[in-house]
């Protein structure tokens, strides 16, 4: 059997040293005390604690938002010494207004990069892409597709910036739909061959979508519109299946596809969450549930197999470590550039996907 390791984290503002006339990152500048050496420290701490995740092994494919560009993850990874693992180029690069992107990295022994695919998002302002890049496992025949993404925030208060994340939900939903639904054509094809086995194989096309939601998993964005659920039956049981062909092509568009949230596991686990917000100053509001769990591993049904590729849900799990990325009480370790002591204001999420060699 073998292994695909993923490590999913927001990476809080690494941004370097220059100034981008375009991004609004002049924070990040000596001017500032955003030096090199303070830069260097930075990423030398992340290094160490992407480098810690599992078991020491450190991941296979390495999906990051809150960076600034490719060029940064490809230095991060030289810090971590893994000539192994290469980035999955964006040529677009980032249109945010911070100059924030979302980045994967991946194993090139173990994967091949067969596509990937930058998918704006256009509000009243340009937001982050959604990403997406498809790999092929070597040595065999399994495909699956990753989807990075990092939702509009709720600096502004989590229900005035609700229908950002919203109409993002429904893009990366939109995403996941091109991915295990044919078009009308090609299903009308594929009806009139009697092919009800390659419309079923598409349907349970490998999907992972990773990324700070700036939503919780019972929320609206995840929850209604991504339809990330935590309820296993509504994605793999008979009610999801597609056990014939309708006889409207229309019935099959626009069929729902439900999604199973791994992440799910965490809301009953107390004091746990990816992030800790006490306030939000600019609104006043106070929480009385201050760890979040804003970043999440969704899966297709197609990962949620039994042979295959497919999704060891026992190994989901948030990275803490209370002597080294997180308070006694449990909270994540800012960077402090000051000391060059801390990592982030999120803690990465980790999975372990399995495949028959």
């Amino acid at each position: 059997m073998g292994t695909i390791k993923l490590t999913w984290w927001n990476l809080q503002n690494l941004f370097d040293t220059d100034d981008d006339p375009i991004s609004l990152d002049f924070n990040y500048t000596p001017a500032h005390g955003w030096t090199n050496e303070i830069y260097a420290k930075k990423k030398q701490q992340l290094a160490s604690l992407i480098n810690m995740t599992h078991n020491g092994e450190g991941p296979d494919i390495l999906a990051v938002c809150e960076i600034e560009k490719d060029a940064i993850l490809a230095e991060l990874l030289t810090d971590m010494g893994r000539a192994d693992m290469e980035v999955a180029v964006d040529v677009s690069g980032t249109s945010d207004l911070r100059g924030i992107d979302v980045a994967l990295a991946y194993n090139k022994n173990k994967l091949e990069l067969l596509e990937v695919e930058s998918h704006m998002v256009h509000l009243r302002y340009r937001t982050r892409d959604i990403y997406t890049a498809k790999f092929k496992i070597i040595g065999t025949e399994e495909e699956f597709t990753v989807i990075g993404c990092h939702l509009p925030s709720r600096s502004r208060g989590r229900y005035q910036s609700e229908p950002n994340r919203i109409a993002v939900a429904e893009n990366i939903s939109f995403i996941v739909e091109e991915i295990v639904k044919y078009t009308p054509q090609e299903y009308i094809g594929l009806k009139a061959a009697d092919d009800l086995e390659a419309v079923i194989k598409r349907w349970d096309s490998n999907v992972i979508i990773v990324g700070d939601f700036n939503d919780e998993p019972t929320d609206r964005s995840i929850l209604e519109h991504l339809k990330a659920t935590g309820d296993m039956d509504r994605v793999t049981g008979k009610t999801n299946d597609i056990d014939g062909f309708k006889k409207e092509v229309g019935r099959y568009r626009q069929q729902d596809v439900y999604l199973y949230n791994a992440t799910w596991k965490f809301i009953s686990v107390d004091q746990k969450g990816t992030y800790f917000i006490d306030s939000v100053p600019a609104t006043g509001t106070r929480f009385s549930n201050r760890y979040q769990i804003l970043d999440q591993l969704i899966v297709s049904r197609g990962v949620l197999s039994d042979t295959g590729f497919r999704i060891n849900l026992d190994s989901v799990d948030i990275f803490i470590d209370k002597s080294v990325n997180a308070t006694r009480s449990g909270r994540p370790k800012k960077f402090n550039k000051k000391n060059g002591k801390g990592y982030s204001d999120h803690f990465p999420v980790t999975a372990v996907f399995e495949y028959d060699e």
